[in-house]
C-alpha cells in the first residue's frame, strides 16, 4: 500500500500530461505532417535512399512507416508523437530525482508536473513529426549523461542523431561539459562519442547529399531561408520565449509585447534565484542555441524546436527556483503555461492548417485545382490524392510565360478553376499565376478561406 502511494503522485501527473495531450489532438495534418506521412508512406529502401529533397534523418521516419501499417487516421498517427510526449515526462521525474538527491522529493514531482502542462511541449507531444522524439532522446541522453552510463550515452545519442542533425550540439554540449569540469571522464566520453560516431557511418552519404540540397536552398528557391529561419538579431530571445511560453501570440503587439516582457522576467527571475549548483542546467539549456545560432549563419535551421531537448533543463530550473520561493514562482510559472495552453486550445489561428476540410472542400467541385507550385502541396497529395492538381510554378518567383505555357493547355476545355494562395508571397509574389488566369478568360467569382490554408479564388469563365 505504501509503495501504491509514493507512486500515485506521478501516476496522477502522467494523466494528466495525456489528458492535455488528447485536446485536439484529431487537428488536420498541416504540410509538414501531411509530408511526414507521405515520406513515411514510401518503401523503407526509399526512406533511406530516396529523400534527397528532405533534411532529416530516418529513424523518425521507419516508425511512422510501422505505424501506418495499423492505421491512417490523424489521432492514431498522433499517437506515436504522444506517447514520446508522455514517457518524457516520466524521464523528467527520474532525472530530477537522481540529479538532486539532497533536494526534498517535491522537485521531481514538480519537474513532471510542469513538463506536463508546457505548451512547447504538448504542442510537439501533437504533431506527427520527430521533435517530440527529438526531445525524449535527448532527455535520456543527458540523464545517462549525467549518471555517467557512458555505454547507455551512446546508444542514445546514436539514437538521437538518426533522429535530428540538432542532436549534434547537444553532443558538443556534452563535450563542452566535460572538458570544463568533468576532465577525468574524458577518456571514458570520447569512447561513448566514437561509438556514436562509427554508429552513423552508414548515414553519411545520405547526410552529405541532402546537406548540398539544404546549402544550395537559395539557388531554387529564393526566400525558404527565411521561412525556415529567424533573424539572427531575434533567434535567440524567440527561441528562449517559445520554449517557456509556447506557440503563442495576441493580435495586439502592445499586449504581446507587455506579456513578452513578463515571461523574460520570470525566466530571468527563476534562473537567478535557482539554488546552487546549476552550471550543468545552465549549460544544457543555453549552449546548444548558442551552437544551433551560429550553425545558423550557413544553414536556415533556427526555429526553437531545433533544440526543443533543451525544454527539460528549463523546466528543472524552473522546479529549483519553484523549491526556493515556491509561491511565488510557481504561481508565475504555472500562470505563463496555464495561458499557452488555453490559448492553444481555444485559438484555431495558434492551431495547424486545415488541409483537411480544404481538401473535401476542393474534391466536391470536381474541378481542376491550381497552387502556387511545381506539383501538389503535401495534404492535397494525402487528402486528395486523385485531385486533379496543376503546378505550374517550375521555378521561382513565378514568371508569367512559363506558368502562362503549362496553365493554358491544363484549363483549356475548363470552365472553373480554384486556385489556392498558399505560399504565395514565396513562390509568386507579383501574383503572375492570378494574371495568366484571368487573361485565360477567367474571373473572380468567390473567395474560400480555411483556416491556415489561407484563401482559396474561385474562377469561372462562359
Amino acid at each position: 500500500m505504501a509503495k501504491t502511494n509514493r507512486y500515485l503522485p506521478i501516476l496522477i501527473i502522467l494523466l494528466l500530461g495525456l489528458g492535455l495531450r488528447l485536446i485536439n489532438i484529431n487537428q488536420s495534418f498541416w504540410l509538414d505532417e501531411a509530408s511526414q506521412a507521405n515520406l513515411s508512406s514510401l518503401p523503407l529502401h526509399q526512406i533511406w535512399y530516396g529523400r534527397g529533397g528532405d533534411f532529416h534523418p530516418p529513424l523518425f521516419y521507419f516508425l511512422v512507416h510501422t505505424w501506418l501499417i495499423f492505421g491512417r487516421s490523424e489521432i492514431w498517427l498522433r499517437t506515436l508523437p504522444l506517447t514520446f510526449g508522455i514517457a518524457n515526462i516520466f524521464i523528467i521525474y527520474l532525472l530530477a530525482r537522481d540529479l538532486f538527491p539532497q533536494m526534498e522529493s517535491k522537485i521531481r514531482y514538480l519537474s513532471a508536473l510542469l513538463l506536463a502542462i508546457s505548451p512547447f511541449h504538448i504542442y510537439y507531444s501533437q504533431e506527427l513529426r520527430m521533435y517530440s522524439l527529438l526531445c525524449l532522446l535527448g532527455t535520456m541522453s543527458m540523464y545517462f549523461f549525467f549518471r555517467r552510463r557512458y555505454l547507455l550515452l551512446s546508444v542514445f545519442n546514436t539514437l538521437l542523431l538518426y533522429t535530428h542533425y540538432s542532436a549534434i550540439f547537444l553532443i558538443a554540449t556534452q563535450l563542452i561539459y566535460v572538458v570544463m569540469y568533468s576532465r577525468k571522464e574524458l577518456k571514458s566520453f570520447t569512447f561513448s562519442f566514437l561509438l556514436s560516431a562509427f554508429s552513423y557511418l552508414p548515414w553519411l552519404p545520405q547526410f552529405y547529399r541532402q546537406l548540398n540540397s539544404g546549402l544550395n536552398i537559395d539557388t531554387y528557391l529564393p526566400g525558404w531561408r527565411q521561412v525556415l529561419s529567424i533573424s539572427p538579431l531575434k533567434a535567440f530571445p524567440v527561441i528562449v520565449f517559445k520554449l517557456v511560453a509556447g506557440r503563442i501570440s495576441f493580435i495586439s503587439r502592445i499586449v504581446y509585447g507587455i506579456y513578452i516582457v513578463f515571461v523574460f522576467t520570470v525566466t530571468f527571475l527563476a534562473l537567478v534565484i535557482s539554488p546552487r549548483p546549476k552550471r550543468q542546467l545552465v549549460i544544457w539549456v543555453f549552449f546548444p542555441v548558442i551552437l544551433l545560432l551560429l550553425t545558423s549563419l550557413a544553414l536556415p535551421q533556427n526555429q526553437p524546436f531545433r533544440v526543443i531537448y533543451v525544454l527539460p533543463g528549463f523546466i528543472l530550473l524552473f522546479a529549483r527556483a519553484c523549491i526556493r520561493y515556491p509561491k511565488l514562482i510557481v504561481t508565475l510559472v504555472c500562470y505563463i503555461f496555464i495561458v499557452g495552453d488555453i490559448a492553444y486550445f481555444t485559438r484555431p489561428r495558434l492551431q495547424r492548417e486545415n488541409w483537411r476540410d480544404a481538401s473535401a472542400f476542393l474534391s466536391r467541385q470536381q474541378t481542376a485545382v491550381v497552387v502556387k507550385f511545381s506539383d501538389r502541396f503535401a495534404p492535397l497529395a494525402w487528402y486528395a490524392p486523385d485531385l486533379p492538381v496543376v503546378g505550374p510554378v517550375s521555378t521561382f518567383p513565378a514568371a508569367y510565360q512559363p506558368v502562362f505555357e503549362k496553365l493554358g493547355p491544363a484549363l483549356a476545355t475548363s470552365t472553373r478553376v480554384y486556385l489556392l494562395q498558399y505560399l504565395t508571397d514565396l513562390t509568386d509574389p507579383h501574383r503572375e499565376v492570378d494574371r495568366v488566369i484571368e487573361n485565360l478568360g477567367f474571373s473572380q467569382t468567390k473567395i474560400h478561406d480555411f483556416s491556415g490554408v489561407g484563401f482559396i479564388y474561385e474562377y469561372s469563365r462562359q
